[in-house]
């Protein structure tokens, strides 16, 4: 049987199988944070390229120590993740960073 990836990255700009599930999986945990579907997709879509790129900077939206929905996030681990203060300020769940204090969510 013929590898149903053979097409894809990195020979096209195509999705693996790998890729879209991952993408399903951060798409519904967005969701489930408080994004929208449509938001919530594209900045999964944002984050395919950023992991073909090997980029090592993370959204607190992916991180299992965020709480609260976005807009209105708390961060367990603040301290190490250099923060002032538990309460996210705004626009930061959605920032790429590098952080301390990250721990993957999916």
């Amino acid at each position: 049987m013929d590898d149903p990836d053979r097409w894809c990255w990195p020979y096209s700009a195509a999705m693996t199988g790998r890729e879209i599930d991952t993408m399903a999986e951060r798409t519904a945990l967005f969701n489930r944070r408080g994004l929208s579907a449509l938001d919530a997709e594209l900045l999964a879509d944002k984050l395919v390229t950023r992991d073909r790129e090997a980029d090592d900077r993370r959204l607190c939206l992916e991180c299992a120590h965020l709480s609260g929905r976005a807009g209105a996030g708390r961060c367990s681990q603040w301290q190490a993740a250099g923060l002032g203060a538990p309460v996210l300020p705004a626009g930061m769940a959605a920032l790429l960073q590098r952080c301390g204090g990250f721990s993957p969510a999916v």
